[in-house]
């Protein structure tokens, strides 16, 4: 998983800025953690016919990784087992990283320890800004994930590269400081929305709404949005909020309260949406906290031109698997990434 953050709000969030900790095949990547004292090719012969046959004489040959009922278990008895799961996600990693490594050398550019240490600073006070909280959040995301003392390494240390090669992209104009500071401290909408996957079911909601039916009844029963289980209510938007698609934001800016939308199409859904009320302006000037908007916009610009970096360069360096059971689990993998 990759360091990239922003808060959630409805399934409609997906169009936002890339953020949080995203998953590593967006971002992939970390090492593996072979010893040169352990094989790392499957011993040439017939395949066990059941999991109890796995713990074979083979074993004796490799160095233990572990021992089941005083029987030793080598790399060779879990490889397979291992690729499956986890082997795929880790040849992505590899190939990201291979790419990070010689664009930075194209570029004259290192990652040094200060880089690493920076990521891991700025990913714990996204967490708490109680270090000790933050620690514990960090303990428990790299235990769940299996982020182990390498594959927590790698992590850092492609966000370093990335947020290394993206310096140059980032741009702070008047008018993003401006945009953002409206998003933080400018005036918001609160509405309710409903969310139909045809235009037909669309029209047929739309047309009841008009003749009066509860919008928050309507919304609990046929939306499939997940705000409906509050029957549509969001939190408070902005007019400036890229998270939102511009064609709602440019439909709800000019309802009054009580008003409906019209039938907004996005992202192959259709929505309607219902203004409750407009929050004004929380009047904090831009000059006390400019210096805060700066930090927040880099961050933002930042994390929106890694995730495109990595995306672009995690597919460029040729791959030729020729482990059989690696080529299988690499081939579901990317069959899965192109249904995405």
């Amino acid at each position: 998983m990759e360091v990239i953050s922003h808060p959630p709000a409805s399934k409609w969030k997906r169009l936002s800025i890339a953020a949080g900790l995203t998953a590593c095949a967006a971002v992939a990547g970390c090492q593996t953690n072979h010893s040169r004292n352990v094989p790392t090719r499957a011993p040439v012969g017939a395949a066990p016919t059941s999991p109890s046959d796995s713990i074979s004489s083979q074993t004796m040959k490799e160095r233990p990784l572990a021992m089941l009922e005083g029987q030793p278990i080598g790399i060779s008895t879990m490889q397979a087992r291992l690729i499956e799961q986890s082997g795929a996600e880790t040849l992505r990693e590899l190939r990201l990283e291979a790419a990070l490594r010689r664009t930075l050398l194209e570029a004259d550019l290192s990652v040094g320890k200060a880089d690493t240490a920076h990521e891991e600073a700025m990913l714990l006070e996204r967490f708490s800004s109680d270090e000790d909280t933050a620690r514990m959040v960090l303990q428990t995301l790299r235990r769940n994930e299996g982020l182990g003392p390498e594959r927590y390494a790698a992590l850092l240390w492609r966000n370093a590269a990335l947020r290394i090669l993206v310096q140059e992209e980032i741009e702070l104009t008047p008018d993003t400081l401006q945009r953002l500071y409206q998003l933080e401290h400018g005036p918001r909408m609160i509405i309710r929305i409903m969310v139909v996957a045809t235009l037909q079911e669309a029209e047929e909601l739309h047309g009841r709404l008009v003749g009066g039916e509860d919008f928050e009844d309507l919304a609990a029963r046929r939306s499939i949005d997940a705000s409906r289980d509050r029957g549509g209510l969001l939190d408070p938007i902005s007019p400036e909020d890229p998270t939102w698609p511009q064609a709602l934001r440019s439909e709800i800016v000019d309802l009054q309260p009580g008003e409906l939308s019209g039938i907004v199409f996005f992202d192959d859904r259709f929505a309607i949406a219902r203004m409750e009320r407009s929050l004004p302006a929380d009047d904090v000037p831009f000059e006390t906290v400019r210096d805060e908007i700066e930090l927040a916009a880099q961050l933002s610009q930042e994390r929106l031109r890694m995730a495109e970096l990595a995306g672009r360069l995690g597919v460029q360096p040729k791959i030729k698997v020729l482990d059989p059971v690696l080529r299988r689990a690499w081939s579901v993998d990317e069959a899965a990434e192109e249904q995405q």
